[in-house]
């Protein structure tokens, strides 16, 4: 799956054709002029708007290779202006299907469910550098307790105000020679984004019920609102997907995609 995930960024090495994005982006430079693009074991078999002569825009490219950020998105896709981004991404061998999962995925529970999982993950990684800073091992006890109140925090709180600002397939198999390894499948992205200032207020509203008593708390309670604040998450029918994503989120102490 990991291949399929690089393929679109690998073709681009090969230099095709730069021209207009199918979403009114800066566009990848992969044409319909050649439908099968193969690249080490990995083929390319079709992708949306071939048969018009388009390309795959450049906001997929960076999709796929996982810049899911404003900081990168936002720099090929206009929409995004004073927004966050949310991902959805699915894989199957019926496009419809997949089209189905990705499209009419309940996005707010989506996106509350990534948030709250990502907040639990960011309290384990800031309790234990914290208790290794003291040259000490975190509480197990203690980071479940608040592991838990802020994944019930974060998933009472409802999302709204999510608008669908881009969708693209692409459809590709993985080849040893003549012989095929994995049959095709579909890869479909979709970008939501949701106005910055409305999604900070939505957070507040999260934070707000997290006590805050010692010092401690108060150092995890800021670093995991700055974290919800700057970053926004992926959700995927594929865990693979999910998991390399929260690991970025959760351990890249910078804006996300920068």
């Amino acid at each position: 799956m990991k291949k399929i995930l690089t393929i679109v960024a690998a073709a681009m090495a090969f230099g095709l054709l730069a021209g207009c994005g199918t979403t009114k982006v800066a566009g990848s430079g992969i044409k319909a002029k050649a439908p099968r693009l193969t690249t080490g074991t990995t083929e390319i078999l079709d992708y949306q708007g071939r048969e018009l002569g388009g390309e795959v825009p450049q906001w997929v490219v960076d999709v796929a290779n996982g810049n899911y950020g404003e900081a990168v998105l936002g720099k090929v896709m206009p929409d995004l202006k004073n927004k966050k981004p949310f991902v959805t991404i699915g894989y199957g061998d019926n496009l419809d299907f997949v089209r189905q999962w990705t499209d009419l995925v309940d996005v707010e529970t989506e996106v509350t469910s990534t948030l709250s999982r990502v907040a639990a993950k960011a309290v384990q990684a800031t309790m234990e550098g914290q208790a290794a800073a003291k040259g000490m091992t975190a509480d197990p006890a203690t980071m479940e307790k608040n592991m838990n109140m802020y994944r019930a925090s974060l998933s009472n709180v409802r999302i709204t105000g999510l608008e669908k600002v881009a969708q693209y397939w692409i459809l590709s198999q993985v080849v040893d020679g003549k012989k095929v390894v994995q049959q095709p499948k579909y890869s479909y992205y979709v970008v939501w984004a949701i106005d910055r200032d409305l999604f900070s207020k939505h957070i507040d509203v999260a934070m707000a019920k997290i006590d805050e008593t010692t010092t401690e708390d108060k150092e995890l309670k800021a670093m995991v609102n700055a974290k919800l604040k700057s970053q926004m998450g992926v959700a995927s029918n594929d865990k693979t997907v999910t998991d390399a994503a929260d690991v970025v989120y959760t351990n890249d102490p910078v804006v996300y995609g920068e």
